[in-house]
């Protein structure tokens, strides 16, 4: 017997179904870009964070990357192997390892990203201006909110007069 209380589920209005449909249609494209290069997705990831951050650790690349460790790990591995990577210790904490692009990994990203950036431009063809902006700030508040484990009594609102969302206090 079907629950009459509780609202329709329609797969199309929810977030994170597009979000998902996206991510998986941008990279799939990518993979195609990728193999010319004979890198995967992951790998790409990992280089464009460490071109961004230049030395980061395990962790933080992991959470830049959003890979699982282990699956990082592994990736990793094959990227020092190829040469793209390089494993420095910490200045401050021998415990920690960070990881660098070597001088041929720059390369390799330098080579990449024409087609990376590509892509991101087809899939941001026909936005009106200054959506893509506004797109960046909702997903990073989003991401906020999930970190910080907001529930749904104090997630922010949306105002009346469409000036964006009443900001919580901190």
């Amino acid at each position: 017997m079907a629950d009459t209380n509780r609202p329709a589920f329609k797969l199309d209005s929810h977030t994170f179904y597009w979000l998902t449909q996206v991510v998986g249609a941008r990279d799939r494209e990518l993979a195609a870009a990728l193999k010319a290069h004979q890198l995967r997705v992951p790998e790409w990831r990992t280089l464009a964070a460490l071109f961004s951050r230049q030395r980061c650790s395990m962790s933080e690349l992991s959470d830049a990357t959003t890979i699982d460790r282990t699956t990082l790990t592994r990736t990793v591995d094959r990227m020092v192997r190829s040469g793209w990577l390089s494993r420095l210790a910490d200045a401050n904490d021998m415990r920690i390892t960070r990881l660098s692009l070597t001088a041929e990994g720059r390369k390799l990203f330098s080579r990449i990203w024409p087609d990376a950036e590509r892509i991101d431009t087809i899939a941001r063809a026909g936005l009106p201006e200054g959506a893509a902006e506004m797109l960046r700030w909702t997903l990073q508040q989003m991401k906020q909110n999930l970190d910080a484990g907001v529930t749904a009594t104090d997630a922010p609102t949306s105002t009346k007069s469409g000036n964006g969302a009443k900001q919580r206090a901190a």
